[in-house]
């Protein structure tokens, strides 16, 4: 067996993200799905700021957090998200202001997170003969340890790696590595398995591990010599080959 651990990144590889399931706002009388309104009535600003307003500095916040981002791959957490919003708002603020926020944005994106029914399965195959972790870039760790345990799959991963307690986020090799470290095991004997080709395929391969592209069956331009696999169904036979 070539493969001692398999490590899995979180959003649309674990759970795939379906945005139908978040609420249906109206900006500018356009509809579109978002936690805006959710974040907007748990803000209770005095004096109070009107929510178009309020989207358009949140929507601006997020763009410019987005793409530094992109630049540096350095977390900037939900918390210090909400907090940059409420400054430039010029909001009044208390201790817990920020965290409130959190929790409107976050329990209602965690209902967008769905566990394909057969990936339980699969993941149950798996631990039983490697070791398995999560890598993900997720700005709001409890979230993803809360959606772990609702679908009853936290079991069977022995780390979970989460860019907003580790500061760095994908295709940063310490977020790779420090999942190996964690399990105690070489980049040479684990398998990264993502469906982003940048963040996940690249960044696990300059880390040294190998990657599995989870193309989810979408029509994508392979490199060549790239493994993908198009069902986490297919994993399991795939690593069992000589």
């Amino acid at each position: 067996m070539r493969y001692r651990a398999v490590l899995f990144d979180f959003c649309d590889t674990l759970l795939h993200f379906d945005a139908e399931r978040l609420p249906l706002v109206e900006v500018d009388h356009r509809p579109t799905r978002s936690t805006a309104h959710a974040i907007y009535d748990a803000l209770g600003a005095s004096p109070p700021i009107q929510f178009n307003a309020f989207f358009a500095c949140l929507t601006a916040v997020t763009a410019e957090i987005a793409a530094q981002r992109d630049v540096d791959c350095r977390e900037v957490t939900s918390q210090e998200r909400f907090r940059r919003v409420m400054d430039r708002l010029g909001a009044e603020a208390g201790p817990d202001t920020a965290d409130r926020l959190v929790v409107a944005h976050m329990s209602r994106l965690a209902t967008a997170l769905v566990l394909p029914s057969h990936h339980r399965t699969v993941l149950e195959s798996l631990a039983r003969t490697h070791r398995l972790a999560v890598v993900t870039n997720f700005d709001h760790a409890p979230t993803v340890h809360d959606v772990l345990r609702r679908e009853r799959i936290d079991a069977f991963f022995e780390v979970v790696v989460i860019s907003g307690e580790v500061g760095w986020r994908k295709p940063h090799r310490v977020m790779f590595e420090t999942a190996l470290q964690r399990l105690g095991v070489r980049a040479d004997v684990a398998l990264f398995v993502g469906d982003n080709y940048e963040l996940d395929v690249v960044g696990a391969t300059q880390a040294g591990l190998a990657a599995m592209w989870y193309t989810r069956g979408r029509t994508v331009d392979v490199p060549a010599a790239q493994a993908i696999v198009a069902d986490l169904a297919d994993l399991g036979p795939l690593l069992r080959r000589p």
